[in-house]
């Protein structure tokens, strides 16, 4: 973890996954990365998968995509949170493939899902693109596999004793 905090892998140009449960830290980790590589001087973005789904298919749409994409190609570090809480409609997971594969050896990419690998087919709706997404993303990673218990119902349980 500290040595993802001193942001090197952004020189490398290399990725982050975050996966496990929900209320397990992934968006809280995420955003202390992206923090820190703001502090060190670094183009970030943090959005949410669903989020940024819809821009990009408002961008396609509006006929300013390509600006759009050349935006996002901008940030060093690109981080989409939630991957996989929300599905996508096959023209928004084109377009998300689409935005990584750009960002591919170029810039770097922080996912968190709640969705293990096998499973992101369910986002993608294609066997195919899901293939090539994550062969893209894996390549240059640092995986983190979070797979404790929820901290938002610990707290709650503990409230009620």
């Amino acid at each position: 973890m500290l040595e993802l905090a001193r942001c090197e892998f952004l020189t490398r140009k290399e990725n982050v996954l975050l996966l496990g449960n929900s209320g397990t830290g992934k968006t809280h980790i995420a955003l202390a990365l992206g923090l820190a590589a703001c502090q060190r001087g670094h183009r970030v973005r943090f959005i949410t998968a669903a989020a940024l789904v819809g821009e990009l298919i408002e961008a396609r749409d509006e006929k300013y995509l390509r600006r759009f994409q050349k935006q996002l190609a901008a940030h060093e570090l690109l981080v989409i949170d939630e991957l996989g809480y929300v599905p996508l409609s096959k023209t928004g997971a084109e377009l998300l493939f689409e935005t990584i594969s750009q960002r591919y050896e170029r810039s770097s990419t922080l996912v968190t899902s709640n969705l293990p690998f096998d499973e992101w087919t369910e986002i993608f709706g294609s066997e195919r693109l899901t293939g090539a997404l994550l062969d893209r993303i894996t390549h240059h990673v640092h995986i983190l596999e979070m797979n404790a218990d929820s901290y938002r119902l610990k707290q709650s349980r503990r409230k009620r004793a």
